[in-house]
């Protein structure tokens, strides 16, 4: 505990050079502390060279062998400072969050497993919107909140069919995702944060944020390099949650294309190029 207070202590004081204060994550918190793990476990797995593969050792000017333990520790630290605000903005988180976001994940993989079935249904589309809305989601209780609402509803809708598809999914798991959601929802109301506090430690945590994004940042500058002609390893470092969303919205697009061509009479286009027209269909014969 004493070596932790002491890294703590000494990666805020390194964070603090920064004069930007502004949180620096364009994606959910636990995912970017997830991925700054990996660039970490990364750095240690390619570190030497092995046969005709390179080392990320070749770039130790840039990259040292440190960066890996050292992110680590700043991923602790950022971890602390999380923790430390949302014990004066948002205790509810602190005492449910864990538990919310395991409901949360356990209703979004049950619900994507039931309807990843090439079948177009209104679900479809509702489960979409729900996972658009909530992808930037932080840690708030008020956003937990209505994102357990929201999935309890559409798995309560399916609940038949959500244990027809997985027999062990456990649909009490729906109740407590709505109570949950209230008890995260009235802690909130209670809570009154000082504001000079709370103010304190968002800094705290955004610049300890900032060195672990840069961080990661450089681990995967130096693996692009490194790895250019093995760009499979290349991928493991980059964000796996950056090219779901760069692929969700690239479908999303076509769609939009077809659905605007076929309203405009239009061919639908594949690829950016139109798709031959189709055949004319031969009349059915009279009937008197």
């Amino acid at each position: 505990m004493a070596k932790q207070a002491t890294d703590f202590d000494r990666w805020v004081k390194v964070a603090a050079k920064s004069d930007r204060t502004d949180n620096p994550l364009n994606i959910p918190y636990d995912i970017a502390v997830r991925e700054a793990v990996v660039a970490a476990a990364f750095v240690k797995k390619y570190w030497e060279p092995e046969g005709d593969r390179p080392g990320l050792k070749r770039v130790k000017s840039r990259l040292p062998a440190s960066s890996s333990e050292e992110l680590l520790s700043i991923v602790h630290a950022v971890q602390e400072a999380q923790t430390r605000l949302l014990l004066i903005v948002d205790p509810a988180v602190a005492d449910l969050g864990e538990r919310a976001r395991f409901v949360v994940d356990e209703l979004e993989s049950a619900l994507e497993f039931l309807l990843d079935d090439d079948v177009a249904e209104p679900a479809d589309t509702q489960l979409a919107r729900i996972k658009e809305f909530h992808a930037q989601d932080g840690q708030r209780s008020s956003a937990l909140s209505q994102a357990l609402r929201d999935y309890a509803g559409l798995a309560e809708s399916l609940k038949d069919r959500l244990v027809e598809a997985d027999e062990a999914f456990d649909v009490r798991v729906i109740a407590e995702a709505r109570k949950l959601a209230e008890d995260l929802q009235r802690r909130a109301l209670e809570a009154a944060p000082e504001a000079g506090a709370s103010a304190a430690a968002t800094t705290i945590r955004n610049q300890l944020l900032r060195l672990m994004v840069e961080r990661v940042g450089a681990i995967r500058k130096a693996a692009a390099h490194v790895f250019r002609r093995h760009p499979e390893i290349a991928r493991e470092v980059t964000s796996a949650y950056e090219r779901r969303r760069r692929a969700a919205a690239r479908r999303d697009k076509a769609r939009k294309a077809a659905e605007a061509g076929q309203a405009n009479g239009k061919p639908a286009e594949a690829n950016g190029k139109p798709t031959a027209a189709p055949a004319p269909a031969t009349p059915a014969p009279a009937t008197s």
